[in-house]
């Protein structure tokens, strides 16, 4: 095998490869062997004929497709190898010579990962936001578990306002005419939540319960029927019930009903303490993210669009994974809310680049730093993997030692990143805050 390589512009670089004629005859006979048997050759039976009488009966040529995809499987391998070239996509490939009498030769061109020109990346003294615990907070959730713990009793007068529960019937009409999915009875409905469409729940406000009312609304552009989209709907509405939320008394008795504490004052200081971890989780990943931004802005680099397309497949399997979870589809999301899966590709693309632009930034600075994780450092991250699977000592051990046989790589790679971003966080915090 002969290898050319060529680096072009963009990203890009192109193999020349030739493979002696001889190889490229081995790679017909195989051809032959595995497709013998789906032709009838007269005088033989099915997948016994001899190649010499194939060929006279079919032409060789109707093997070269074949043998070709074998011989550029394996050389292409060996070419990246041989050169030690990081592809970012697939080959688009040419043939230049396919012939049983010729040396086989084509042209294999890729993206690869590009060259990237680090800027600086210490001493950027980067001032962190430090997030305190205000009274308001926990005053905020005590009435969010309030809030939770409530329950609703009738509104027996008075006229509905924001917040309130409404108990309705509701049939709908286009053009006077019923539509499919437009009628509920007893449906409860929260004023204010914005869970119907247009101005449907301000038309209740300042109804009382046994009103007859009539609510105009329009269906928005983007609505997920399509038989809807952009109409004009009237619907006659019964208002069957009016309910309020009954909030119980913030006491110790409600610390001991809704809480493991028997005081309200041990309530809040959990409250606290736990917003305060919170605010040094925020603290610390906005910290993060603002050093990475700060130093990938300070970094030269044109990224390849297949390494965009492959974080945007990435990040649309996340986001189906995370919505499948709620018992919806990818499809069915679409439809809903009335876009295409390019729209969501589209939406993905900056956010995309950006990560792109963060391994290739944090790659770089882990090779020039010498940043490396060491075997004591992989089997500690494999055995804290382990234990998020199972409680069984036994079961740990198995499940790590798999991890480390399957994953080894990817528990590295995390373990670098991660040194690499607290060498970054530490070397670009403000120095009065170090």
């Amino acid at each position: 095998m002969n290898v050319q390589l060529n680096n072009l512009e963009n990203s890009r670089v192109e193999f020349i490869i030739k493979v002696d004629k001889k190889e490229f005859g081995e790679a017909i006979q195989r051809a032959f062997k595995q497709n013998i048997s789906k032709y009838n050759v007269p005088g033989f039976r099915k997948g016994k004929a001899p190649f010499q009488v194939f060929k006279q009966m079919f032409g060789v040529e109707v093997l070269y497709n074949e043998a070709a995809n074998f011989i550029i499987d394996k050389t292409y391998r060996e070419a990246i190898e041989e050169y030690k070239v990081e592809v970012v996509d697939y080959p688009s490939i040419d043939i230049i010579t396919c012939s049983e009498t010729e040396d086989f030769e084509y042209k294999a061109t890729v993206y690869v990962k590009p060259e990237l020109k680090l800027g600086d990346y210490k001493g950027l003294n980067i001032e962190e936001i430090k997030y305190e615990v205000s009274e308001n907070d926990i005053e905020q959730e005590l009435q969010n578990l309030r809030e939770k713990n409530s329950r609703l009793i009738s509104k027996e007068s008075g006229i509905i306002e924001e917040g309130d529960t409404v108990v309705i019937d509701f049939k709908g009409y286009i053009n006077d005419e019923p539509f499919n999915g437009g009628e509920a009875k007893n449906y409860s409905l929260v004023i204010g939540s914005k869970s119907f469409i247009d101005t449907f729940e301000d038309q209740l406000v300042g109804k009382a319960k046994g009103d007859n009312v009539e609510v105009n609304v329009v269906f928005p552009e983007n609505y997920g029927v399509d038989e809807l989209k952009g109409k004009e709907a009237k619907f006659e509405v019964t208002i069957n019930e009016v309910q309020i939320k009954e909030l119980p008394e913030l006491n110790d008795d409600f610390a001991k009903d809704y809480s493991e504490f028997n005081t309200v004052n041990e309530l809040k200081d959990s409250i606290k303490d736990r917003l305060a971890k919170s605010n040094e989780n925020k603290q610390k990943f906005e910290f993060e993210n603002a050093v990475i931004e700060a130093v990938c802005q300070r970094s030269e680099v044109i990224i390849p669009e297949p390494m965009i397309q492959s974080e945007i497949d990435r990040l649309i399997q996340d986001f189906e994974n995370k919505i499948r979870y709620q018992g919806v589809s990818l499809d069915q999301y679409c439809q809903y809310y009335g876009i295409s899966l390019e729209d969501i590709r589209n939406n993905f693309k900056e956010r995309a680049e950006k990560q792109v632009l963060s391994n290739l930034v944090l790659e770089e600075i882990s090779k020039k730093e010498g940043i490396v994780a060491d075997g004591e450092e992989i089997n500690n991250k494999a055995l804290e993997l382990a234990k998020m699977y199972s409680q069984d000592e036994e079961k740990i051990s198995s499940i790590k030692d798999n991890l480390l046989n399957s994953y080894k790589n990817s528990i590295m790679n995390d373990i670098v990143l991660s040194k690499t971003v607290e060498f970054l966080v530490n070397e670009n915090r403000k120095s009065d805050s170090k």
